[in-house]
């Protein structure tokens, strides 16, 4: 692959941060961070946050990690939430390029490189995400999901989420300039791109550097999700849509967030959101599962 600027001064300059905040992520965490560390690009720093925990994820977190001079550990004994940690990380970020992650899923090994190179030859571009993999708690591929191109139509940029949060990496000036608004809280990034879309350029790379992990679905917070899309809905819907598509989509939160009760009253709520990927045909998926284990070690 070739870059916009020379191995030599890349390897001289820092151009992006991986921000990943962390609570009771005690049985994913090591995964993850093996991930960073075998990415393609190596030249990244890493704030690592630890927002509270109160199992032993820290011990996920190695000697050869914390001793590495491109990570910045911050350990906190207060659990201030996401949001909080995201603002945060935006603020301390030192690099042009800020990177999103969650502490139960991994990346592909040439995600970091792949997003940068995007960034660095389409400087117009704010934010780029990509497609992804979905695995479920024993680290078993499901699907992939995101291999379209986003959309830029008001109306379905209100009715679903623009971009896959944590996939995307972008200027860390934007992230400066447009923080995350704890008053929707678990449906901040829905919010965020409601807000920045119509001054904002985002793109995606539609192919999964990704893997997000989606296990047995917490059915009360999957509820309060629906409560704040709704707020979202109230707030920006009457600016694109008439107030009958308002409405019907307010009343499809509630349905979801009934079907969400349902199943987990039954204790299958897992198998909704494999209802959003696409399958792979059987080669790719072996494909993916020989990549997730060479990431993870087995």
């Amino acid at each position: 692959k070739e870059y916009i600027m020379g191995k030599e001064i890349q390897d001289a300059i820092s151009l992006v941060t991986i921000g990943l905040p962390f609570f009771n992520n005690s049985e994913t965490l090591k995964f993850t961070l093996r991930s960073i560390m075998k990415q393609s690009f190596t030249n990244w720093k890493l704030i690592l946050i630890n927002d509270g925990s109160t199992d032993n994820s820290d011990q996920s977190i190695s000697r050869e990690i914390l001793d590495d001079p491109r990570v910045t550990y911050i350990n906190d004994k207060t659990n201030k939430g996401l949001v909080f940690r995201l603002n945060q990380i935006a603020g301390l970020c030192p690099t042009p390029y800020l990177a999103r992650m969650h502490a139960d899923d991994m990346i592909v090994p040439d995600r970091i490189e792949t997003q940068l190179n995007y960034l660095l030859k389409h400087p117009e571009v704010d934010l780029v995400d990509s497609a992804l993999y979905t695995i479920d708690d024993d680290n078993q591929v499901v699907g992939v999901r995101g291999l379209e191109a986003i959309s830029y139509l008001p109306e379905q940029i209100i009715v679903r989420s623009m971009l896959n949060h944590a996939t995307i990496i972008g200027k860390a000036s934007w992230f400066k300039n447009n923080k995350y608004n704890g008053d929707y809280l678990r449906a901040e990034d829905y919010e965020l791109w409601c807000r920045t879309f119509s001054f904002s350029n985002f793109k995606r790379i539609e192919r999964p550097l990704y893997i997000v992990r989606e296990g047995k679905v917490n059915v009360n917070n999957y509820i309060l999700t629906m409560r704040t899309c709704r707020k979202v809905l109230k707030v920006y819907g009457p600016k694109y849509l008439n107030s009958a598509q308002v409405k019907k989509e307010i009343f499809k939160t509630y349905i979801k967030g009934s079907l969400y009760s349902i199943t987990g009253f039954l204790g299958i709520q897992h198998i909704l959101p494999k209802s959003r990927n696409s399958r792979l045909v059987e080669q790719d998926r072996i494909n993916v599962q020989s990549m997730i284990a060479g990431i993870i070690g087995e």
